[in-house]
């Protein structure tokens, strides 16, 4: 039987874990899998903080004796650029100044290595909830609006009827606001699919959502970059918002 997703109002959590030790990552994601988190993983610095920018995450799992860099330049790094995404500094690192270190940095818990199970999950819970506070509930491109509590898709004050994927395929775009996201991409974090060349679900989709913004006269649209997949971002001819 699957297990009960974690979840901030209806959403399923994700967690990013970066980590370079390959065993120490399979177990945290074994850990965090035990509540039904969606785990992406990176064995540096360099692609912790690439996936940190480029994805939307509610917990970031973080080692600090990585390769290429330590992880608390990481820490630095992901909060000088604006995110706020909770971070769970988890190594063997055990000396009190490293911990205050990394907490001065911008991490929001530390954990020691060897852990417990259930003390991991507990902290993963209570950092995604205090987390969810800050959290935008609300996104907006031009009179589209996507609300991620209540599942509720507004184009001015006339709400959109979305199927569940439907909706999740718009949110995925707009969290990603101005950005290309590829068909594999959309395909693992939309529908939790490896790519498959041969599927046209995405396109099919997208196709339904993007007529469905159009008859809501929306100001937003989805645009196919040719061979590289799609965004979201103002209609053409769209009055500025």
């Amino acid at each position: 039987m699957r297990p009960t997703p974690i979840a901030i109002g209806l959403f399923v959590m994700r967690a990013l874990v970066i980590e370079d030790d390959p065993t120490a990552a399979r177990l945290v994601r074994l850990v965090l899998a035990e509540d039904a988190w969606e785990v992406d993983d990176a064995a540096t610095g360099q692609e912790g903080r690439r996936l940190a920018r480029a994805h939307a995450y509610d917990l970031i799992v973080l080692d600090l004796g990585l390769r290429d860099l330590h992880g608390i330049a990481v820490v630095q790094d992901l909060r000088q650029s604006g995110r706020a995404t909770p971070v769970l500094i988890l190594t063997g690192e055990t000396a009190e100044q490293t911990m205050i270190r990394g907490l001065d940095a911008g991490a929001d818990d530390y954990m020691t290595k060897p852990f417990s199970r259930e003390a991991l999950r507990a902290r993963a819970r209570a950092l995604v909830r205090r987390g969810a506070a800050g959290r935008a509930d609300t996104m907006t491109v031009g009179n589209l609006s996507l609300n991620r509590l209540t599942r509720e898709v507004r184009v001015d004050s006339h709400t959109l009827a979305l199927t569940p994927r439907e909706f999740a395929l718009l949110e995925y775009l707009m969290l990603r606001h101005d950005e290309v996201v590829s068909r594999p991409e959309l395909l693992e974090k939309v529908w939790d699919m490896h790519f498959d060349p041969g599927s046209n679900v995405v396109d099919a989709h997208v196709a339904r959502v993007r007529r469905k913004l159009e008859d809501g006269k929306a100001s937003a649209a989805i645009t196919t970059s040719r061979g590289v997949g799609f965004s979201i971002g103002a209609a053409s001819g769209a009055p500025p918002r």
